[in-house]
């Protein structure tokens, strides 16, 4: 168990045994001319798998993050796997300035939320930034230990 997790409970064990009959349930669902949910997750992380530098595929892969330089301003960004709050400006020593929240419309997986984060950084970055709920790390805290 790593240090930050919490002891596991019988509610937890129980809630995560729910939590996992209940996604298995959700992920076969039919989306109309689309196949099913897991279906739409294995293409997401095809294609961002096919659109990363070979250097940001290897950092995801190994990391589960990957980092862009901006279009515009030069800066770095770090990219985590999830649908929002996952987007940390970095500075020069590569440590988080800010996490920045935005994301495209419609219901995407992960993958396609990333990959449209990681172009949206790197052609139109401005515009990102300017729609982006930006919030200082200092804010950020887990478990009680400031990030």
């Amino acid at each position: 168990m790593r240090e930050h997790e919490p002891p596991r409970t019988d509610a937890w064990c129980r809630l995560r045994s729910w939590w996992g009959q209940r996604w298995n349930s959700i992920s076969r669902r039919s989306l109309p001319g689309r196949g099913t949910i897991r279906e739409a997750h294995t293409r997401g992380i095809q294609l961002l798998d096919e659109s990363l530098a070979p250097a940001q595929r290897d950092q995801y892969r190994s990391c589960g993050y990957f980092e862009v330089i901006g279009g515009s301003t030069g800066k770095r960004y770090r990219i985590r796997s999830d649908h929002q709050l996952n987007v940390d400006e970095l500075d020069k020593n590569g440590r988080g300035v800010c996490v920045l929240c935005f994301v495209p419309k419609g219901g995407l997986v992960v993958a396609d939320v990333m990959l449209a984060q990681k172009l949206a950084l790197e052609l139109f970055e401005l515009e990102a930034l300017a729609v982006a709920h930006k919030i200082p790390t200092r804010y950020l805290r887990f478990d009680g230990i400031q990030l």
